[in-house]
């Protein structure tokens, strides 16, 4: 009967754990950043973006943006992450090559004490989910910082970028967040 017991608590502490790894939005849009500001000491970062949407562009780009909000004892910053797919790679057809990219990259890090912008190039690939939304792969994505305002200062330095965005197609609201990562660039 202990060995009953014992199983029966496992079972429970799986399915607790499952569910809080669901609720968490862990299943949704994670990104990795490496930092390479100090080159011998890379530093990993990790953002889950709860906000993503995607639209497409009439000549059959995907415009697709991330946000991120997280309070902290600074006060409130926001990241977006905003990929620009200027062409589709085709499984079996399109040749695989380390140097590969088709998409454009900007990410914006903002807060009360300033602006950060970051911008590159990577890989994006590209899936259309059961539920209607795109899963897009980044891989071997790079960036550099652009520009900074105010007090907040480089994050990041040299940057590798990867991760997974998952994305509803509500072309207003990737309009909406594009427009607020614009705007907070150009500042």
């Amino acid at each position: 009967m202990n060995r009953q017991r014992r199983s029966a608590s496992r079972s429970l502490c799986l399915a607790a754990g499952l569910l809080v790894v669901f609720l968490s939005g862990c299943r949704g849009s994670v990104v990795h950043l490496v930092s390479y500001k100090d080159p011998y000491f890379p530093e990993k970062f990790h953002v889950d973006f709860m906000h993503c949407a995607y639209r497409t562009q009439p000549g059959g780009g995907i415009q697709a943006v991330g946000r991120a909000v997280e309070n902290t004892s600074r006060g409130p910053t926001t990241q977006y992450l905003c990929v620009d797919i200027f062409w589709t790679p085709i499984p079996g057809k399109t040749p695989a090559d380390s140097t590969t990219i088709d998409a454009l990259l900007r990410y914006v890090v903002a807060s009360d004490s300033g602006i950060v912008v970051y911008t590159g190039t990577g890989f994006a690939y590209p899936q259309a989910a059961l539920d209607g939304s795109l899963d897009i792969a980044l891989e071997s994505g790079r960036l550099r910082l652009q520009s900074r305002n105010g007090d907040l200062e480089d994050l990041f330095g040299d940057t590798q970028i990867s991760g997974q965005l998952k994305a509803r197609n509500d072309p207003p609201t990737a309009a909406t967040l594009i427009r607020e990562a614009e705007l907070l660039a150009a500042r």
